[in-house]
């Protein structure tokens, strides 16, 4: 009966990953974009498929309920040079509690840098500079609810910032993962970044022309939706041997601001010390293959594991990003 139930589902998910190419396009605009880029280096590497394959601290970015198998405390900090020298640095801290479940605490911070602040009557007249960041505090609370099925969520609270303007707000994550008993077999499914719109605080004075009359008009800005994500995956794990294990993952996304995109992953690690990945996301324009390769060792500090991951962006430069957890 298990074995009907996950291959139906395999279907399922494949069935629905054939379409998603075929999907109109519904390129639109969102609030809060950082939430959507990758920042976890392992999970990257391997083309985000990482809804059923992620675990421990990283899940509180991408789908909670991995975080529900971890035993134990964990420090996960990563860092992304992204395009146009946007710096996205993110970290959480997770810890088992008792028979309770497993908590985490989590940020995520976008810096833009500074920017020339120029005349609105020319572009080449420099008045002075302003600066842009982004940040999401989260925190996460995840459990098996039974010795197959995993539950999670996370609960987001979001500030964002350009010039002299702010918008603040919240956000919620929720994913399951489901170990079907058929081998190594999982399935998962999570919603990311559900909540209100976001909406900046104060106003602006519109400027335009009707005919030759100026006119000027004081506006409120227009609220903003959050990048929701619907997620479904599946992962699977082969084992060669007693020290070689090959990990392949696929998830197919339903993101509200765009079509919907089929991302493919694998993940070969030797003894559970050396981990070479890649990875291809569909449907994502310049974005395209991704890699990357990790080590895990343990030390006198704990279980340490450092990730890297290069992701390419055709006529852009390529993304890199590395990540460290320790364990303990």
């Amino acid at each position: 009966m298990r074995k009907t139930i996950a291959l139906a589902a395999i279907c399922a998910l494949l069935a629905g990953a054939g379409t998603a190419s075929a999907a109109v396009d519904k390129v639109g605009s969102s609030s809060a974009l950082f939430l959507k880029i990758g920042i976890d280096s392992r999970g990257v590497a391997m083309g985000e498929a990482y809804a059923a394959s992620v675990w421990g601290a990283p899940s509180v970015f991408s789908n909670p309920a991995g975080l529900a198998g971890l035993d134990g405390d964990e420090v996960f900090v990563s860092d992304a040079e992204w395009l146009a020298d946007v710096r996205l640095i993110g970290g959480a801290y997770a810890f088992k509690y008792k028979e309770l479940g497993t908590f985490a605490f989590s940020v995520l911070t976008a810096d833009y840098g500074e920017m020339q602040l120029v005349s609105e009557h020319s572009s080449t007249e420099a008045s002075g500079t302003f600066t842009a960041r982004d940040i999401a505090v989260g925190f996460t609370y995840a459990k098996k609810w039974t010795d197959m099925l995993y539950v999670g969520g996370t609960f987001k609270y979001i500030d964002q910032s350009i010039y002299d303007y702010s918008a603040r707000g919240v956000a919620f994550d929720f994913g399951t993962v489901y170990h079907t008993g058929f081998n190594s077999l999982r399935l998962a499914m999570a919603t990311t970044n559900f909540g209100p719109d976001l909406v900046y605080d104060g106003s602006y004075t519109d400027k335009y022309y009707i005919g030759t009359s100026h006119i000027e008009e004081v506006r409120m800005f227009g609220s903003n939706d959050l990048p929701l994500n619907f997620r479904l995956g599946i992962a699977y794990d082969w084992e060669f041997g007693q020290n070689s294990v090959l990990t392949m993952a696929l998830d197919a996304t339903h993101p509200t601001d765009y079509s919907e995109r089929v991302h493919l992953g694998g993940e070969y690690g030797w003894n559970n010390t050396v981990f070479v990945r890649m990875g291809y996301t569909t449907n994502a324009e310049e974005m395209g293959i991704s890699g990357g390769a990790g080590v895990k060792l343990d030390t006198s500090f704990g279980a340490t594991a450092v990730d890297y991951a290069y992701t390419e962006f055709g006529v852009f430069s390529g993304v890199h990003r590395i990540s460290m957890r320790l364990r303990w």
